[in-house]
Protein backbone atom coordinates (compact mmCIF):
# COMPACT_ATOMS: atom_id res chain seq x y z
CA UNK A 1 0.00 0.00 0.00
CA UNK A 2 0.98 3.78 -0.16
CA UNK A 3 0.94 7.05 1.58
CA UNK A 4 -1.06 8.38 -0.64
CA UNK A 5 -3.63 7.84 -3.20
CA UNK A 6 -3.40 11.10 -5.86
CA UNK A 7 -6.72 12.00 -7.39
CA UNK A 8 -6.94 13.20 -11.46
CA UNK A 9 -6.75 17.02 -10.01
CA UNK A 10 -3.26 16.30 -8.50
CA UNK A 11 -2.12 15.66 -12.16
CA UNK A 12 -4.05 18.28 -14.01
CA UNK A 13 -2.81 20.82 -11.59
CA UNK A 14 0.62 19.73 -11.89
CA UNK A 15 0.51 19.80 -15.69
CA UNK A 16 -1.03 23.46 -15.21
CA UNK A 17 2.05 24.36 -13.12
CA UNK A 18 0.42 24.45 -9.70
CA UNK A 19 3.41 24.85 -6.85
CA UNK A 20 1.56 22.32 -4.45
CA UNK A 21 0.66 19.60 -6.88
CA UNK A 22 4.15 19.52 -8.33
CA UNK A 23 5.85 18.86 -4.81
CA UNK A 24 3.74 16.58 -4.25
CA UNK A 25 4.75 14.53 -7.65
CA UNK A 26 8.57 15.13 -6.85
CA UNK A 27 7.92 14.33 -3.54
CA UNK A 28 6.36 10.71 -4.85
CA UNK A 29 9.23 10.58 -8.13
CA UNK A 30 11.74 11.11 -5.42
CA UNK A 31 10.64 8.29 -3.29
CA UNK A 32 9.68 10.51 0.47
CA UNK A 33 6.67 9.07 -0.14
CA UNK A 34 4.84 6.48 -1.84
CA UNK A 35 1.87 7.39 -4.07
CA UNK A 36 -0.65 5.55 -5.83
CA UNK A 37 -3.05 6.65 -8.32
CA UNK A 38 -6.41 4.59 -9.08
CA UNK A 39 -7.35 3.11 -12.51
CA UNK A 40 -9.93 5.53 -12.97
CA UNK A 41 -7.83 8.56 -12.22
CA UNK A 42 -5.84 7.44 -15.46
CA UNK A 43 -8.96 6.63 -17.95
CA UNK A 44 -9.59 10.64 -16.62
CA UNK A 45 -6.25 11.32 -17.21
CA UNK A 46 -5.96 9.71 -20.55
CA UNK A 47 -9.12 11.15 -21.96
CA UNK A 48 -7.88 14.42 -21.18
CA UNK A 49 -4.48 14.70 -22.94
CA UNK A 50 -3.90 17.31 -25.40
CA UNK A 51 -0.76 16.62 -27.56
CA UNK A 52 2.02 14.44 -27.20
CA UNK A 53 4.37 16.03 -24.74
CA UNK A 54 1.57 16.06 -22.06
CA UNK A 55 1.10 12.10 -22.44
CA UNK A 56 4.72 11.91 -22.37
CA UNK A 57 4.74 13.69 -18.83
CA UNK A 58 1.85 11.90 -17.46
CA UNK A 59 3.25 8.27 -18.43
CA UNK A 60 6.57 9.06 -16.66
CA UNK A 61 4.94 10.39 -14.17
CA UNK A 62 2.54 7.00 -13.45
CA UNK A 63 5.48 4.78 -13.80
CA UNK A 64 7.21 5.42 -10.82
CA UNK A 65 3.56 5.56 -8.77
CA UNK A 66 1.24 2.56 -7.78
CA UNK A 67 -0.97 1.42 -10.31
CA UNK A 68 -4.35 0.50 -8.03
CA UNK A 69 -6.45 -1.56 -9.86
CA UNK A 70 -9.84 -1.26 -9.47
CA UNK A 71 -11.69 -4.36 -7.99
CA UNK A 72 -15.11 -5.92 -7.27
CA UNK A 73 -15.45 -4.84 -4.04
CA UNK A 74 -14.28 -1.19 -4.63
CA UNK A 75 -17.54 -1.26 -7.37
CA UNK A 76 -19.75 -2.55 -4.66
CA UNK A 77 -18.27 -0.03 -1.68
CA UNK A 78 -19.28 3.03 -4.35
CA UNK A 79 -22.52 1.83 -5.53
CA UNK A 80 -23.76 1.31 -1.45
CA UNK A 81 -22.48 4.99 -1.66
CA UNK A 82 -24.48 6.05 -4.54
CA UNK A 83 -27.52 4.19 -4.00
CA UNK A 84 -29.67 6.50 -2.59
CA UNK A 85 -28.85 9.16 -5.15
CA UNK A 86 -30.94 9.79 -7.98
CA UNK A 87 -28.94 8.88 -11.39
CA UNK A 88 -28.16 11.92 -12.48
CA UNK A 89 -26.26 12.47 -9.27
CA UNK A 90 -25.02 9.11 -9.03
CA UNK A 91 -23.67 9.05 -12.78
CA UNK A 92 -22.20 12.46 -12.12
CA UNK A 93 -20.39 11.00 -9.14
CA UNK A 94 -19.46 7.38 -10.25
CA UNK A 95 -15.84 8.50 -10.74
CA UNK A 96 -15.55 10.31 -7.58
CA UNK A 97 -17.49 7.53 -5.77
CA UNK A 98 -14.92 4.77 -7.25
CA UNK A 99 -11.42 6.54 -6.26
CA UNK A 100 -12.79 7.30 -3.13
CA UNK A 101 -13.84 3.75 -2.72
CA UNK A 102 -9.92 2.85 -3.84
CA UNK A 103 -8.35 5.02 -1.42
CA UNK A 104 -11.27 3.41 1.43
CA UNK A 105 -10.74 -0.04 0.60
CA UNK A 106 -6.41 0.87 0.69
CA UNK A 107 -6.12 2.57 3.54
CA UNK A 108 -4.99 5.72 2.00
CA UNK A 109 -5.74 9.22 2.19
CA UNK A 110 -7.03 10.74 -1.23
CA UNK A 111 -5.28 14.09 -2.15
CA UNK A 112 -7.47 16.14 -4.13
CA UNK A 113 -8.44 19.77 -4.92
CA UNK A 114 -12.12 18.35 -5.11
CA UNK A 115 -12.51 17.68 -1.59
CA UNK A 116 -16.21 18.81 -1.70
CA UNK A 117 -17.49 15.75 -3.80
CA UNK A 118 -15.02 13.69 -1.81
CA UNK A 119 -16.27 14.22 1.60
CA UNK A 120 -19.28 12.78 0.92
CA UNK A 121 -17.81 9.55 0.62
CA UNK A 122 -15.70 7.55 3.81
CA UNK A 123 -12.62 8.38 2.63
CA UNK A 124 -9.65 10.33 4.52
CA UNK A 125 -9.55 13.19 1.88
CA UNK A 126 -6.65 15.96 2.23
CA UNK A 127 -6.69 19.10 -0.20
CA UNK A 128 -2.78 20.38 -1.13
Amino acid sequence: MADALFDTTVFIDYYRGDLAARELIAAAIEREIRASFSAVTAFEVWMGISDAEEERDYYAIMRVLEEAPLTASMARMAAEWLRASSPRRSEALFRDALIAATAVERNEPLYTRNAPDFRRFQADVRTY
